[in-house]
């Protein structure tokens, strides 16, 4: 049985179909290995009380012949920012500590509709504000590849507990990056879809115009089946949406692109804050993709530097509208980590917050035309590597650590912007072992091509992805 911990999602689904395994046989794998090793890592929140009771549901369908596809039966973590009916919501706040759901959202629906198993809540960061990881009301999650570094955020928990094996795939959300950080930094993939792909009703908002939810997973085609499975149960008016494309084609690579790919690559203006040692496995997973016939082009996306303090505004701007009742009668339960931003917000102007979903709808057009020149962008996931929990702790926010926390979603954020599909994959490690991610973003609406690339990039780069973290 400790073999199924390596196992991915489209795996473990073969072997229910084949019922040569069985929900019953996760479920207690996946709860022995939990209640083992979590204590290590603080990645969940809640374990629900439910789950055998619904493996065991699941595994009478798939006797009976009523198999529902390939998440039925599959365990899911929830980031603890997403409804799940009956259940607290508390966003990582005690202020939301006895906030109980009258419905799931529409994401948790259309997965239940498709037969997998919530199994849980997931650790974040306060309100999911927040880049590090780092959330002072809970238990603090830790990287599986290193505890004493931070796990990325805000879906901290999400992105740890798949790591280390402890689910198979999970819910996060994503806003500035907060899927793609924590995946790039626990060594996992994670998806960010085009923006509206998936429903995010009865999701704690964030900022509406920015924010996004996606999977974290083993790997990019788990991601492109999460992703399938939702779509065709939250709206059955559109049950393809990769445009006629399926998960189950993401291997036929070479058949499905017209001509040679031509992967974008920024110049050394765009990398000028990045550390040498995320620099190095950069170049490397170029000259990797180069090796394997891909076209590498060269562009200038200096100009791209706009976006990060266009994201900046209009996630203030919205936090402060969403958090004014709370910042009134909860002032004081606020962790410091998330007071400080919301604060900063009272600077800003409504012609500040106007400006920016102006110069947010000129990126959007400018980003489509640099899309005529090459089929998807490459870029590392963020600049630097995971730091030290201590580093990021209340009482050195203020310090120059804080300035580097800043730097983490530098990348990652604009894409929140333009809106467009994004996915951070492992492209290799460090000097000291820790994981870095190679993050993928292709045109608006065309995710597919984005999985597609994502899935090629992992086969030809399997020698990285044999490494695990050595928690258990």
């Amino acid at each position: 049985m400790s073999s199924i911990a390596n196992l991915s999602v489209s795996e473990i689904s073969d072997l229910i179909f084949k019922k040569d395994l069985s929900p019953v046989d996760l479920f207690s794998f996946y709860s022995e290995r939990i209640n083992k090793l979590d204590s290590n890592i603080n990645s969940f929140i809640e374990i629900f009380d439910n789950w055998e009771e619904k493996a065991k549901i699941c595994q009478q369908e798939i006797s009976r012949g009523e198999y529902k596809g390939p998440l039925h039966g599959i365990p899911i973590a929830v980031k603890d920012l997403v409804d799940v009916r009956s259940k607290v919501t508390t966003a990582g706040s005690k202020i939301l500590s006895s906030n109980i759901a009258k419905s799931s959202a529409e994401i948790v629906n259309a997965l239940e509709l498709s037969g997998a198993i919530i199994i849980g809540k997931t650790e974040l960061v306060e309100f999911a504000f927040g880049p590090h990881g780092i959330n002072s009301n809970s238990k603090q999650t830790k990287n599986p590849w290193d505890l004493k570094k931070i796990p990325g955020g805000s879906s901290s928990g999400s992105a740890a507990a798949v790591s280390a094996d402890l689910v198979p795939i999970a819910i996060g959300s994503d806003t500035g990056g907060s899927i793609r950080m924590p995946a790039s930094f626990c060594g996992v993939t994670g998806f960010k879809p085009s923006y509206n792909k998936l429903s995010t009703k009865g999701v704690f908002p964030l900022s509406w115009t920015l924010d996004t939810v996606g999977p974290l997973g083993k790997n990019t085609k788990d991601c492109s089946i999460f992703v399938e499975e939702v779509c065709k149960h939250q709206n059955p008016n559109n049950k393809e949406p990769y445009g006629g494309f399926t998960s189950s084609m993401l291997d036929n690579f070479d058949s499905l692109l017209p001509v040679r790919l031509k992967v974008g690559v920024p110049n050394d203006n765009y990398f000028s804050e990045m550390d040498d040692e995320v620099k190095k496995v950069f170049n490397d997973s170029v000259e990797l993709m180069k090796s394997n016939g891909a076209e590498i082009i060269n562009v200038d996306l200096s100009w791209l530097s706009i976006a990060r303090p266009v994201n900046v505004v209009i996630t203030l701007a919205e936090a402060m509208s969403v958090h004014k009742d709370y910042l009134i009668s909860n002032y004081e339960d606020y962790t410091y980590e998330v007071i400080s931003r919301l604060v900063s917000a009272e600077r800003l102007s409504i012609n500040d917050y106007l400006s920016s979903l102006r110069v947010m709808s000129y990126i959007q057009s400018k980003m489509n035309d640099e899309f005529d020149n090459f089929d998807i962008l490459a870029c590392p996931t963020t600049p630097v590597l995971p730091g030290l929990i201590e580093e990021y702790s209340k009482k050195n926010l203020s310090s120059s650590k804080e300035v580097v926390g800043g730097r983490i979603p530098s990348f990652t954020s604009v894409f929140n912007v333009t809106r467009q599909p994004s996915l951070s994959t492992l492209a290799g490690f460090s000097e000291s072992g820790m994981p870095v991610g190679l993050m993928f973003t292709g045109r608006f609406n065309k995710d597919f091509g984005v999985l597609q690339v994502g899935n090629w990039f992992e086969k030809i780069n399997h020698n990285n992805r044999n490494n695990k973290p050595t928690i258990g």
